[in-house]
């Protein structure tokens, strides 16, 4: 539950960057190619069994991307976004997980 909360709060904060940085083109063919890409990878997922080395390149490469895009959106200067609420959060986040 932690995890899918955290997920839709990276996808609010990355769909409103889409918006601002590609308006017209992201409400015209960008949502719905991202939209279709998590069908295309349940699908995947039902239909084909990715060897666990895989399995674990794939979730590293996730991980990094978003990692990679809460750092653009929540640090830049021209934004005056502070770094402290994000160092909050995200020590906040690994001590329920620990405590999990």
């Amino acid at each position: 539950m932690l995890f899918f909360i955290a997920m839709a709060l990276h996808f609010v904060v990355n769909d409103y960057g889409l918006r601002e940085d590609h308006k017209d083109l992201y409400s015209r063919v960008g949502r719905w190619v991202l939209a279709a890409a998590v069908f295309v990878g349940w699908l995947v997922g039902l239909l084909m069994e990715i060897p666990d080395p895989a399995l674990a390149v794939l979730i590293a490469f996730l991980s990094g991307g978003i990692i990679l895009c809460v750092l653009k959106e929540e640090l830049p200067r021209e934004r005056e976004s502070r770094s402290w609420p994000l160092a909050l959060g995200m020590a906040i986040y690994a001590a329920i997980l620990l405590v999990l």
